[in-house]
């Protein structure tokens, strides 16, 4: 089970990524959601590292991802392997974020 610490822990690591903005109570739903899915501690860690390069990477290179349609339309959605897939070379997460400006939403 990961603590409430290390769920905090890993919210500050990601809010201290520069030019980004996030709607805190997706983005603590978000980490909770990872903190069940991946329950050990140390893959926990390792997951929202993963989480913070493919943020990083968003960043770098606005045209990653594919575009979303539908009631998503405006949204990219760029999908990565987190370290532990549960079929290997999976894309099993991704970072959905909005086209037209700096905010980052989290989803896997």
């Amino acid at each position: 089970m990961i603590s409430r610490e290390l769920m905090v822990a890993a919210i500050n690591d990601i809010t201290t990524i520069k030019n980004i903005e996030m709607d805190p109570k997706h983005l603590a739903l978000d980490v909770y959601a990872l903190a069940q899915a991946f329950s050990d501690k140390e893959e926990f860690k390792e997951v929202i590292v993963s989480v913070i390069l493919a943020i990083k990477d968003v960043f770098k290179d606005g045209d990653i991802g594919d575009d979303l349609k539908y009631r998503l339309e405006g949204f990219k959605s760029h999908h990565f392997s987190s370290p532990y897939p549960k079929i290997p070379g999976d894309e099993d997460m991704r970072v959905v974020y909005p086209t037209y400006k700096s905010t980052i939403i989290l989803a896997f």
